[in-house]
């Protein structure tokens, strides 16, 4: 089995909820994201939607995934979702 998925961070409060955050990882790598907040504009998102009284949506959207393939992947929706993931790290 490959060790690589990739996940989307969504906002809860909207419907539906859409990916404020596409990325690649491994592991717990998917959830550090709410558990670790940075000052990015991605975790300025999730304490906006923490301070509302809700939980980051965190999605696994595909798995078993070589590293190439996550790569490829990643920036394939990414480029699908465009602007909403724009600066989102």
């Amino acid at each position: 089995m490959n060790p690589y998925y990739i996940y989307a961070l969504k906002d809860p409060r909207r419907t539906p909820a859409i990916p404020f955050y596409i990325g690649k990882g491994t592991g717990i790598r998917a959830w550090e994201h709410t558990l670790r907040v940075d000052k990015t504009r991605k975790g300025e998102r999730i304490e906006k939607i923490k301070a509302d009284g809700y939980d980051v949506i965190t999605a696994v959207l595909a798995d078993d995934l070589t590293e190439y393939q996550a790569l490829k992947l990643e920036a394939e929706l990414i480029s699908a979702f465009g602007s909403e993931l724009a600066g989102g790290c």
